[in-house]
């Protein structure tokens, strides 16, 4: 149950990450590179996907620290608490009082944009914690991956985070639609992010319910 929750915040953060100055630096990387974009994106999707896998393998060893703790009793608690706490901070749109990266990728990067920068672009965006993220979806994600079991679960979701991220800026059509929503308003946000806050809501709030319920 708790793995299945995983997988769909960690997609849910992934999609949420378009809306962040970095994910729209990585649209506009795409649209400026000189080299074969197709390859351009593919060693972008790899390099993300590694990256996210990395991570998971570190949240892996904090959740084998973990479980040296006598915190099963109370470990639905925890998480039940912390995506409670996350749900209150994205109703009130004090997200940024959570930790986060703050890594501002160098212009450069976006004019000059080549395989290099597609593999480091893509290890630093994988990675996730380095760089800004837009809402509670990542640190949900975090939180949830520290406790599933086994191990090997949160590197699996690591990279399912890496290759979603990567997938959403490298097709074409999908950066249509992000450049539609940036171009529409409901009253002083663009669409793209009153979608992002109503998902992000509506999937935090499902999560908390269904560990209740199984509580």
């Amino acid at each position: 149950m708790l793995s299945v929750l995983v997988f769909v915040i960690a997609v849910g953060a992934a999609l949420a990450s378009v809306d962040t100055t970095c994910g729209l630096n990585v649209l506009g990387s795409l649209d400026n590179t000189k080299v074969n974009r197709s390859r351009y994106a593919l060693v972008y999707i790899l390099s993300c996907t590694i990256g996210g896998a990395i991570t998971g393998l570190a949240i892996g060893v904090i959740h084998y620290v973990l479980a040296l703790i006598p915190i099963d009793p109370y470990q639905n608690y925890l998480i039940i608490t912390g995506l409670a706490l996350f749900l209150l901070l994205e109703i009130i749109h004090r997200t940024g009082l959570l930790p986060s990266g703050n890594f501002v990728v160098p212009s450069e990067w976006i004019y000059n944009s080549g395989y290099r920068s597609a593999a480091l672009w893509g290890s630093i965006l994988g990675l996730g914690f380095i760089t800004l993220q837009a809402g509670v979806l990542f640190h949900a994600y975090l939180l949830l991956a520290l406790f599933i079991s086994p191990w090997w679960l949160s590197v699996l979701a690591g990279a399912v985070f890496g290759l979603v991220r990567a997938s959403v800026y490298s097709f074409p059509f999908f950066r249509r639609v992000v450049y539609r929503m940036l171009d529409e308003r409901i009253y002083n946000v663009t669409l793209l992010t009153a979608i992002r806050q109503a998902v992000t809501k509506l999937l935090i709030l499902g999560a908390i319910v269904w560990m209740i319920s199984y509580s």
